[in-house]
């Protein structure tokens, strides 16, 4: 037996080999995340405007400091957002953040806003937020659906779940709430709430790809990560904030 196949069907079922795996990982994770605080206080030194990107993953922007929770190389720097961020009080122009508050609890949502606000620059500084319309989301369980509504159940039950999933909202609303590590799902009504207890002031709803700032405009990455820009349109409700 080659060492390849030893490794395949005898290493990779032993509980000791998994757990060093597991512990390699996280050691690799470590190193990579431990140098992040550097990299973000020299993009702070070396940008006039500040651009900072949360939840960034592989959606790398060009003259963007791109975040997420672990450094993906080449991609993102680790920056946790349920811990304060490491950067000083009105010293970030823009942040952005797509389809990523909804993977935090409420109160660590809360957090991360009031971070926002922190860092941002006094009545300049914008906060664009993008997230799954809850609204939207529940109206596919109304009877009478419209065009748009029985695309976006079909298209989401195509690309997300199982087959022989039936074409129904139901099987839709219930993936929302836990598919892929989703923790609380804001409405408008809410979203702003939150937006405002955080102290934000001046808020605009926003349709995909769009803002009076040039900085934020064609940002957006979900509808290319889920190859259904029509489905992300639909699904995204999308908020720019300002202090």
């Amino acid at each position: 037996m080659s060492f390849k196949d030893f490794k395949k069907k005898t290493l990779r079922k032993s509980a000791a080999y998994n757990g060093i795996s597991t512990d390699l990982r996280a050691i690799r994770k470590y190193f990579k995340d431990r140098k992040a605080p550097q990299k973000i206080a020299a993009y702070i030194k070396s940008h006039d405007v500040r651009k900072l990107q949360l939840g960034a993953n592989r959606n790398g922007l060009e003259g963007w400091l791109n975040t997420d929770l672990h450094t993906i190389p080449g991609k993102a720097y680790a920056m946790d957002v349920s811990k304060p961020f490491p950067m000083p009080d009105n010293s970030i122009d823009y942040i952005f953040s797509e389809h990523l508050i909804e993977h935090i609890p409420s109160n660590i949502g809360a957090h991360m806003l009031k971070e926002c606000a922190r860092v941002l620059k006094d009545g300049t500084g914008v906060f664009r937020v993008a997230t799954p319309d809850l609204t939207k989301l529940l109206g596919l369980l109304e009877d009478d659906l419209n065009e748009e509504q029985e695309f976006y159940i079909k298209s989401f039950v195509d690309l997300c779940l199982w087959d022989y999933t039936p074409y129904d909202g139901l099987e839709v609303v219930n993936h929302a709430f836990k598919g892929w590590g989703h923790q609380f799902l804001y409405d408008e009504k809410h979203l702003v709430a939150a937006l405002k207890k955080a102290g934000f002031t001046s808020i605009k709803r926003c349709q995909v790809g769009q803002s009076d700032h040039g900085a934020l405009r064609g940002i957006e990455h979900h509808g290319s990560a889920i190859e259904n820009n029509k489905m992300n349109e639909f699904e995204s409700m999308i908020f720019e904030a300002i202090i």
